[in-house]
């Protein structure tokens, strides 16, 4: 696995010549995910699912190149929360498409986008931007992880994990719940605020339809919280099996959409 920013041109160069570069792109956002979770969460999963869906993709044959991540996105849901930032969806179109030319450009035209954060718009403007570098024929490009795709939504971040809740209510974890805070606990723990979690009571109590069609915003469903579900069930051995069925996941949809990487 090589990550772009950090390599020099010749060895960029030397992947795209073996014909087997994947790039994985992993964007985010910069949201609230209650007091006890960084607002860069989001942007953070995705840089740990890209790095593990790597692994097993390199066993697939792949030389895997990530992209510096996209941290900045839509999220117009939580935008009343201070720290929250959100971009028009066009400009973020605009971004990726002008990212997946750039990466075209010098070979680099088998493009993974890899979404790490659950929003109607975002998810849209990603997928408009997928198409049309492929109707562009720029690049052959994927979207994964959160997409509006609910089948790949689940095959990429649902299958194989639900059954590890600790939750009395695992139909009503969601956003900074207990999932969230497992992955925060395992994989990036220096950034979670631990002394909070266990006085933050369990908010079930919130409108489901409202909070998954987004048609009403995080403050008002959450009581100002910013989190549904429970973040004391989180537990960092939770967090470390989500991340290692998660990656394994993503990178079989990966690998189901492109096949193996081409032989020498």
């Amino acid at each position: 696995m090589f990550e772009l920013a950090k390599i020099p041109f010749p060895e960029v160069a030397r992947i795209v010549q073996s014909g087997k570069a994947l790039v994985i792109l992993p964007v985010g956002v910069v949201e609230e995910h209650g007091a006890h979770l960084p607002l860069g969460l989001d942007s953070f999963a995705a840089e740990v699912y890209a790095e593990v869906a790597a692994a097993h993709l390199e066993e697939a044959g792949y030389e895997v190149v990530i992209a510096p991540t996209v941290s900045y996105g839509v999220a117009r849901a939580a935008i009343d929360f201070p720290g929250t930032l959100s971009l028009q969806p066009e400009t973020l179109k605009s971004l990726i498409v002008e990212i997946g030319r750039s990466l075209a450009r010098h070979g680099l035209d088998r493009l993974v986008i890899l979404n790490g954060h659950r929003d109607l718009s975002h998810m849209k403007a990603l997928e408009e931007a997928r198409d049309v570098l492929v109707e562009e024929k720029t690049a052959q490009v994927l979207c994964v992880g959160f997409t509006s795709d609910a089948e790949v939504t689940a095959a990429c971040y649902r299958e194989g994990v639900r059954e590890l809740s600790q939750s009395v209510r695992p139909e009503r974890e969601g956003h900074g719940g207990e999932w969230e805070t497992s992955l925060a606990l395992h994989a990036f723990p220096e950034s979670v605020n631990k002394e909070i979690i266990g006085r933050l009571d369990p908010n079930f109590d919130y409108d489901v339809e409202a909070f998954r069609n987004e048609t009403k915003d995080y403050g008002s469903l959450s009581g100002g919280r910013g989190y549904f579900g429970s973040p004391q069930s989180g537990s960092a051995e939770t967090g470390r099996k989500i991340v290692a069925i998660r990656g394994r996941n993503i990178a079989r949809v990966i690998l189901k959409a492109l096949g193996a990487a081409p032989s020498s």
